[in-house]
């Protein structure tokens, strides 16, 4: 059974943010609760704002709800839509009700989800041998405004090193490494290492 374990792009996500998210829902079996934030998003992150993206790459299709599966990589996700352009690129797109970095960046742990959906898109595509090189990040706060994140090599390796890490903290093999980030955690409240700054 442990050889079939499989992670989520939304746990490697969370791995990124702070690792005792995944040891605390896998090992530990803590559930979060949906905030009205997230259920707002998902409401919202479905059909708006789409147009913009259409003319900018030229897009063919658009798919959602495309659930990719890897048991080689034991990893599984969907994005939130796929936009096939007309040359063919497939190009990973998350909606997010958040706000980007104070400096109009993106976030560290949305480029890792990119990052992963782009290896799985890589992984899965029947009989294709296409290469993921960016994706896009929608944040619907203040705005909305879109940020393309390029997808390198270097990304692909990190969320493969953080995807063997992860299932060893997920399986309470190693004990998370924490980032002091408990401010507004869902898992607060659960988390026996917490920061109690």
């Amino acid at each position: 059974m442990a050889e079939e374990w499989l992670l989520t792009v939304n746990d490697l996500k969370h791995f990124a943010y702070c690792e005792a998210i995944v040891y605390l829902t896998h090992f530990m079996g803590v559930r979060e609760t949906p905030t009205e934030y997230m259920e707002y998003g998902r409401e919202v992150e479905r059909e708006e704002h789409m147009q913009q993206l259409l003319r900018k790459y030229r897009v063919a299709r658009v798919l959602k709800g495309v659930q990719l599966v890897s048991r080689e990589l034991r990893l599984a996700g969907a994005p939130d839509f796929i936009l096939v352009t007309k040359l063919g690129e497939l190009i990973p797109v998350e909606v997010k009700w958040a706000e980007p970095l104070p400096r109009g960046g993106v976030k560290r742990d949305h480029v890792v989800q990119l990052a992963a959906y782009a290896l799985l898109i890589e992984r899965t595509w029947s009989g294709s041998r296409l290469s993921v090189k960016r994706g896009v990040v929608l944040y619907l706060k203040p705005a909305p405004r879109f940020f393309e994140v390029p997808v390198t090599v270097e990304d692909k390796r990190a969320v493969l090193g953080m995807l063997k890490r992860a299932l060893d903290v997920a399986r309470g093999r190693v004990e998370p490494r924490t980032r002091a980030r408990c401010t507004g955690c869902n898992y607060y409240s659960h988390c026996p290492f917490r920061s109690y700054e």
